[in-house]
Formats: structure tokens, sequence, C-alpha cells
């Protein structure tokens, strides 16, 4: 598998110390080579010997239009000015940016002028793909997906909680500094776009309290309708291909919908929450005896599956054998969500973070058990 050769120039020591430092982290160490300059003349010599580079990141001060750069090299520039670089027909990234979202920008650059290369180059992990669904309305399966999301990144993983609800309320929980929305990036899905890599990197959104990459995306119902199986998994598998991921939690609705159907075929873990009555029950059950017509013979949900009982009690429903189904925990009913004004209420819980640390910690990072008992 290939990696990225990156060239950073620039006359900040500290700045380029930093840079390089950050792209040589743990998790991105696997996926990049990198190599700084500070002084035109080493980095000329470099480029004499050097023959494969794939990204120049370069201030215009050491840059010249004489610089001896392979028409293969993606030439970036770091630029103190961030209205410049709005502005710019350049390829320009603004240098004070958070490291992360520098990183986005220049891949998104690089894919832009490479637009197979994300097939090639190293993956900096194995992604894991979590599905939050049930067929349950009012279980909560958005209150778990979105902490679900910060508890993993808490354990030191790289998270992107994907939103395909049809009325989704990402906002509600996630926000970013950068106001660009993302919702054009399901026309690059719709229409196979060889640039959705470049895309996805460049339209992402980080929020640094829960510290997961999102999607913006506005309500839009029609599209999300529209939205069918080979949607979904090119969306997923876009994001997998970033290779920047250790999970995508992927926060779904109650319906059936095909896009739903998608996202439990390609993942890897169905999270699924039920509440304290029968009513969860019964709906669950029902769900596991339709299975192989709803996914096919090939997608065994049960083999993958994750039973939380949500709004937890300690009373309600206790004969669960009586419809065969078995509870893998259980996360508390927190009164105060009743009246949550911030998301600091929702994502910083203790009592339920607690309870979901656990289950992430003995279900998921482990890998959990090998099969549901349902049916």
């Amino acid at each position: 598998m290939k990696k990225l050769r990156i060239v950073v120039a620039d006359g900040n020591l500290d700045y380029v110390e930093s840079l390089a430092a950050y792209l040589r982290t743990a998790e991105e160490s696997s996926r990049f080579v990198v190599t700084y300059f500070t002084s035109r003349e080493k980095l000329e010599f470099y480029l004499a010997e050097e023959e494969n580079i794939d990204i120049l990141l370069i201030s215009p001060e050491i840059y010249y239009n004489g610089l001896k750069v392979l028409h293969d090299t993606s030439v970036i520039f770091l630029d103190d000015d961030k209205l410049t670089v709005d502005r710019s027909d350049q390829n320009s990234l603004y240098r004070y940016q958070r490291l992360g979202q520098l990183v986005s920008g220049m891949l998104a650059i690089y894919y832009d002028r490479n637009l197979t290369a994300g097939k090639y180059l190293a993956r900096s992990k194995q992604t894991q793909v979590l599905s939050v669904y049930s067929p349950v309305g009012g279980s909560g399966k958005t209150a778990v997906a979105v902490n679900l999301s910060k508890q993993l990144a808490l354990n030191n993983a790289k998270v992107f909680y994907l939103n395909l609800e049809l009325i989704n309320t990402t906002s509600l929980y996630f926000s970013s500094n950068d106001d660009d929305p993302s919702l054009q990036v399901f026309y690059y899905v719709k229409s196979e776009s060889p640039l959705l890599l470049s895309k996805i990197e460049a339209l992402k959104k980080y929020d640094p309290y829960s510290m997961v990459d999102y999607f913006d995306i506005a309500i839009n119902a029609e599209e999300l309708l529209e939205f069918n199986e080979s949607d979904v998994k090119r969306l997923i598998n876009g994001i997998v291909e970033t290779g920047s991921y250790d999970y995508i939690v992927v926060d779904l609705d109650s319906s059936l919908h095909e896009r739903n159907i998608a996202a439990l075929k390609e993942c890897d873990q169905v999270v699924w929450p039920i509440t304290n009555d029968k009513q969860s029950m019964l709906k669950t059950q029902s769900f596991f005896n339709e299975e192989e017509k709803l996914v096919g013979k090939e997608n065994i949900i049960k083999d993958k599956l994750l039973i939380l009982q949500n709004k937890y009690l300690d009373t309600g429903i206790r004969a669960t054998n009586d419809f065969d189904v078995v509870i893998d925990g259980n996360l508390p009913f927190i009164e105060n969500w009743l009246t949550a004004q911030s998301s600091s209420e929702i994502l910083g819980n203790d009592l339920f973070n607690q309870e979901l640390q656990g289950i992430i910690q003995s279900k998921i990072i482990t890998g959990g058990r090998s099969a549901a008992s349902i049916g």
C-alpha cells in the first residue's frame, strides 16, 4: 500500500516541527512519510535528488516559479491570511487553523488531483462501522448514538458520526466554527463522482467538545428518501477509505427504508436500543422473525447485535425470555434530559456515560459476543 510522501517547507521552525510532529503521530504515521525544510537552498537540493513527492506544503516566501517540482506533485501554499486563501484560485491553506482541519484540507486538494489515490493509500487503521437502529420509536437512538460517539473518542479513537435520519437533529449535539454546510456531499454520492473522497475531507466538520467529526447536513427529507442502498454503501465506504477513523457511528431512524437496511448490512455491529416495555420487545422480536426477508440470508443481523435497554429504571420488563430477547446492557433513564437545553447536558451526564463506557469496553472494543440470542 502506498504512503503519501509529504514535504513541508516554511521559514518558521517551530511551525514546521509542530506540523511534522502532528503528521507523524501514531494514528497517522502509517499513512505519511514527512520531511521538512526551513531553508530554500536545502529544499532545492532535496527536490533535485528526490523523485517521488506527492505533496509539497510550502510558504509563498520560499516558493518561486523556477522551483523544480515535478508535475505530479500537488503544490499547496501555507498562507498567513485567511481572506487571501478564500479568494485565491491557487491551492492554498490557512496555516493557523486547527492542524487536523489543515490536514483534511491538504488531503482534499490531493484527492481532487489524484482521483484514485484513496484506493491505494496505506490505511492508518481498521475502521469499524456501528449502526444505531431500532424499530421502536422514542427508544433514544440518537441520544445513544451521539453519546456513543463521544465516549468512543474518549478512548483515544478517531470517530465519525453519520446521521441518516429522515429528520436529523445533529445541530442540537454537534457544532463547528466552520459554517460551510455539508449537504452537497449527497450530490457527490448520488452522482457517483470520483471527487467524493476529496469532498468528504473538505465538507466534514469537527466538534471540539465531543472530539467527533460529522457532516453538518440541513434537514432535507426528500434527499434522504431518494437515498438507495448503493448510495449508502458508497458514502460509508467513502468515509472508510479516508483511512482516518477507528469508528463510524451511523444514526438511523426507526423506519425500514432502503437506506436503513443498507446501513444495517454494511455495518460491523448493530447497537439496538429498546425501552422497558412489551412493545419494544414485541417489535424487536417481530423484526427478527422477518429478518431473512428484510436483509437476506447472507446479512444476519443477529450475528452482530448489541441490545441495550435504554431509559432503564430497574423496573418494567423482566421476563425478556418471553420474547427470546437477551439484553446486553442497561442505560439509565436521565430525568434532566426531558428539559435539557444544551448539548453538554446530553453529552456530559456522568451516570449515563459511566454505564455506556462499561458497555464500550466489554462489548465493542473487545469485540463483544459472537452472536445474539433471539428467536
